[in-house]
């Protein structure tokens, strides 16, 4: 559904429509709000597949960077090579 709406308003814009999107307060009985809502709720029970491949970059640089440092973190608490700040407890 999302990428169905995401196509019709590049077609639109394409077409030199203006498409902008605003806020409506909920029943505010403005031309087309109760078509929208029913949709919506008919969207959001829907059983269909799941649309996640537009992950925002921040998500993924933000994703890179912490497994980045879990694994440092993995490979210095595992190494006993060059740790001179890090304190030594024998294994027992």
């Amino acid at each position: 559904m999302i990428e169905f709406i995401r196509n019709k308003i590049i077609s639109l814009v394409h077409l030199k429509w203006f498409v902008s999107f605003g806020r409506v307060k909920g029943h505010a009985r403005l031309g087309g709000n109760e078509l929208v809502e029913r949709l919506a709720k008919e969207a959001a029970v829907e059983d269909g597949p799941l649309v996640y491949e537009k992950i925002p970059r921040e998500v993924i640089v933000t994703r890179q960077k912490e497994n980045g440092l879990r694994t440092w973190e993995q490979q210095w608490t595992n190494t006993r090579k060059g740790a001179v700040t890090k304190p030594f407890f024998p294994r027992q």
